[in-house]
């Protein structure tokens, strides 16, 4: 599963109104196979909002309201993510909390996990 705190849900409602995107538009949260350069990371995250229906392989949560979607092949590595947001001067960001991280790049956007069991992961998604 993967959730959003309230605060985190507020900004991606704002970015959602900003965008002005087609109502029913998702949260795409997956991993690419990318981390940072000499940090030991193997994953980064990437983030989107996704118009289309959810694909046959993916994943749909929803949470705060927001519906969020991840890819079967992603979803591994981020079930049990929860995305915060930092308020920092300028604006505010989101944030990764992951259970599954084992170590993270000081840029917060790259990670690495131990290997899990997708079998494991599937029946999670399924509660």
């Amino acid at each position: 599963m993967i959730t959003l705190t309230g605060d985190a849900a507020e900004v991606v409602r704002g970015l959602l109104a900003d965008e002005d995107l087609p109502a029913g538009t998702a949260l795409r949260v997956d991993v690419t196979n990318e981390g940072c350069e000499g940090s030991r990371t193997k994953f980064r995250y990437a983030l989107g909002f996704d118009p289309e229906p959810a694909r046959p392989d993916d994943h749909l949560f929803e949470s705060e309201g927001i519906r969020i979607v991840a890819s079967r092949e992603s979803l591994p590595h981020l079930d049990g993510l929860r995305l915060a947001v930092r308020r920092k001067f300028g604006g505010v960001e989101l944030t990764f909390q992951n259970p599954r991280a084992t170590h993270s790049c000081g840029c917060g956007h790259t990670f690495s996990d131990e290997e899990v069991n997708p079998e494991e992961t599937e029946a999670s998604a399924n509660r």
